[in-house]
């Protein structure tokens, strides 16, 4: 039984997502120190966390990125903002995926679904996989683990996802299309931002890492990685346009 942590401070909100998880069999624990969410992650060791961002003292954009400084267990952001601002801010403290409330709880359960599976389930990465290599870039996807330019980056589980598709489509392009069902298994239920703010991510990593590799878009089509080989120290402003 896969173990989902709910972070939500409505008690009434939290009580009925709760059963729903329930009844589809997840163990659902329900946060009740807002002070320390951290050690709420900590002591339910959860297979997912949702995360709600109105809570008191510290919202849950503080808190996403407390816990992903020391865990990459995959979480998902739910919360009543529904501007494209707050949900890239979302992506960009470490979150999976965003839900706006209100939601409809067949959504809640597909994307609770996709991320276990995609996770745990029948699309994680086989143990004993060789690296995925191409473009200067060599991915560990079982350890989310990139190798580049004689350094190692930790990716998060998405990230490693969209990486592992372009390295497969190299030296093509990777549709949009599939880079969402790679990442999320599923077109359906994702935001258009939640796929340019990982890929703006990776970009960065890469960049930081003095990788020449380049994540560049193909207009009207996805994404595709230009560059590598020998990584030098001057493509950090290399694919960000």
């Amino acid at each position: 039984m896969y173990k989902v942590l709910l972070v939500e401070d409505d008690a009434d909100l939290a009580r009925s997502v709760a059963e729903l998880l329930r009844r589809y069999r997840y163990d659902c624990t329900v946060a009740t120190d807002f002070d320390d969410v951290v050690g709420e992650v900590r002591a339910a060791d959860p297979h997912l966390v949702l995360l709600d961002v109105n809570l008191p003292r510290y919202d849950g954009f503080y808190w996403c990125r407390e816990i992903r400084a020391e865990s990459r267990v995959p979480i998902v952001v739910i919360s009543a903002r529904d501007a494209s601002s707050d949900q890239v801010r979302g992506i960009e403290s470490g979150a999976d995926d965003y839900l706006v409330k209100p939601f409809d709880p067949d959504v809640l359960l597909a994307k609770v679904a996709g991320v276990i599976r995609r996770s745990f389930g029948e699309l994680a990465a086989p143990s004993g996989e060789r690296p995925l290599e191409a473009a200067g870039l060599s991915l560990l996807f079982g350890q989310l683990l990139l190798r580049t330019n004689g350094r190692e980056i930790a990716l998060s589980l998405t990230e490693a996802r969209l990486l592992k598709v372009l390295l497969e489509s190299h030296p093509n392009a990777a549709s949009r299309a599939e880079l969402f069902v790679a990442a999320w298994d599923a077109e359906g239920f994702v935001e258009d931002n939640t796929l340019n703010v990982n890929i703006r991510r990776l970009r960065e990593k890469l960049a930081g890492a003095g990788s020449d590799a380049q994540v560049q878009v193909v207009r009207g089509f996805g994404y595709k990685l230009t560059g590598g080989g020998t990584a030098g120290s001057a493509a950090a402003d290399g694919g960000r346009s």
